[in-house]
């Protein structure tokens, strides 16, 4: 899980798909440690998986979780889903309360700066990694 987020993150990063306190007067920065030396990033976060540093352990609601991603439990996905091992049409049948497709995965967030994460299935084999939460406004 830790390669799967560090190989996002760099994804991520090189796209340049992250919100930037410094707006559009410059050029981002070439670097992750540029992005994080700059004080207005510790404020704002950049609205992006970037904002997530490593795979948590425990408890998603503890006070040492930011920057952590955790993964859904079994219990969780039973409860939202119906299953322990969702797969892709487990996720396109998810209700969606207001047309929000991730609505459904609010009540899993603990708050800012943490991040979740579900693995999803197909054939009874992990398939595919969602990474969700919220890190701006």
């Amino acid at each position: 899980m830790a390669t799967t987020l560090g190989q996002l993150r760099a994804e991520v990063f090189a796209a340049g798909d992250y919100y930037w306190p410094g707006g559009d007067d410059g050029p981002k920065p070439a670097t992750e440690d540029e992005l994080w030396a700059d004080e207005r990033v510790h404020y704002s976060m950049t609205h992006s998986i970037l904002d997530i540093f490593e795979v948590g352990t425990g408890d998603p609601a503890s006070e040492n979780a930011f920057g952590s991603t955790f993964e859904v439990s079994a219990a969780e996905c039973e409860r939202i889903f119906g299953t322990a091992q969702v797969t892709a049409d487990d996720l396109a049948r998810m209700p969606r309360p207001d047309g929000d497709p991730m609505a459904a995965l609010d009540p899993l967030l603990t708050h800012r700066g943490v991040g979740r994460h579900l693995i999803v299935h197909a054939a009874g084999v992990p398939d595919q990694i969602l990474f969700f939460g919220y890190s701006g406004d």
